[in-house]
């Protein structure tokens, strides 16, 4: 490519957001041209990401500045529930350019499930069919050609990873997920549960069968199970990790009858650059701090446990929100995403 994309962050000073622009800052492709804020407009990107200087000095513009932007792309890493109304002040300025929306907003197709999984009515359900679900290993083809992409939740990513290739199949009878995630993954606002004293040396399980990313897996589920099949139920018990970055994950699998394991994983994901498959289970370090997806597994007969590791900031968010931006500007999806973990 020759010339450079230019592109737009809003919701610069989250966690998202930053990471968004420290991935973006080292894409070869790109140029970041505007960052956007609510309470950070008027400060400098570097006044809240300290490393940045010199590399990305940009000052965080207010919202209504949004209706001047006229980058190829802009992505929101905005608070769930807030990416609806910037999408629609976007639309009605006539924006024509790309969105790849990292929030809950756009995720589930149907306006009502809002209600039963995020407790709040969607405020704009006339814009839900124009995004793609971004969950890139299983929606290339759509992602391709879409204007508008929602970015997976990091929990739903991960899960969704490991558990397709044997929906897809047919041969998953039961269903029983961990997933321990670490404490970016409640975003940048302090809260009772990010607080050093309370995370720090303590695991502790939430929303146990009852966490609102099972809503857009159940959704995938019916997208890619055989016709005429019942969506497997996913029991999903959700661990706060001590820890800041990434998520360990087990599913375990009963199939309805004898497959080999890694030969579907391997089958499936052949052709995925960013995804990395184990002998045996994964671990979360050789993932932080990159925006690959390892993937293992373990099997006994017809019981399998299948091992994902991601960073929640980077394919849980940010690095998936480039790599679905890559395949819509028809690059390589692993263009500017190839930078290895953090070793330490």
């Amino acid at each position: 490519m020759s010339q450079k994309v230019n592109v737009s962050v809003v919701g610069a000073s989250g966690y998202t957001g930053m990471e968004a622009v420290r991935v973006l800052q080292g894409h070869p492709n790109v140029t970041v041209t505007r960052l956007y804020g609510g309470k950070s407009a008027g400060s400098a990107f570097p006044d809240h990401y300290a490393g940045m200087e010199s590399l990305v000095d940009l000052p965080i513009l207010p919202f209504d500045e949004l209706l001047k932007d006229d980058s190829e792309a802009i992505f929101l890493g905005l608070p769930h529930g807030k990416s609806a109304e910037v999408a629609h002040t976007l639309f009605e300025a006539g924006y024509k350019g790309h969105i790849i929306d990292m929030s809950s907003d756009f995720r589930l197709k149907d306006p009502a499930a809002y209600e039963k999984w995020y407790g709040w009515t969607h405020p704009h359900p006339e814009l839900i069919g124009r995004f793609v679900y971004g969950l890139t290993e299983w929606y290339r083809k759509e992602i391709r050609i879409a204007d508008h992409i929602s970015n997976p939740g990091c929990f739903a990513s991960a899960l969704q990873l490991g558990l397709l290739p044997f929906a897809k199949e047919g041969l998953v009878n039961s269903c029983e997920v961990t997933g321990i995630t670490g404490s970016s993954g409640s975003g940048v606002s302090p809260s009772e549960g990010t607080h050093f004293s309370n995370r720090f040396g303590n695991v502790k399980a939430y929303k146990v069968y009852r966490h609102q990313h099972i809503g857009e897996v159940e959704q995938s589920l019916s997208d890619h199970i055989p016709e005429g099949s019942v969506v497997p139920e996913v029991r999903f018990v959700p661990v706060s990790g001590p820890f800041v970055r990434g998520i360990w994950m087990t599913i375990a699998i009963r199939l309805n009858e004898e497959a080999d394991a890694v030969q579907l994983l391997e089958e499936e994901y052949y052709n995925a650059p960013l995804l990395r498959l184990r002998d045996g289970m994964p671990e979360l370090k050789q993932v932080v701090g990159s925006a690959f997806t390892d993937i293992g597994c373990v099997q006994d007969g017809r019981n399998v446990v299948v091992g994902v590791a991601i960073d929640n900031l980077l394919k849980g968010a940010a690095s998936q929100a480039v790599q679905n931006f890559n395949l819509m500007m028809d690059m390589p999806e692993e263009t500017g995403l190839t930078f290895p973990p953090m070793i330490l």
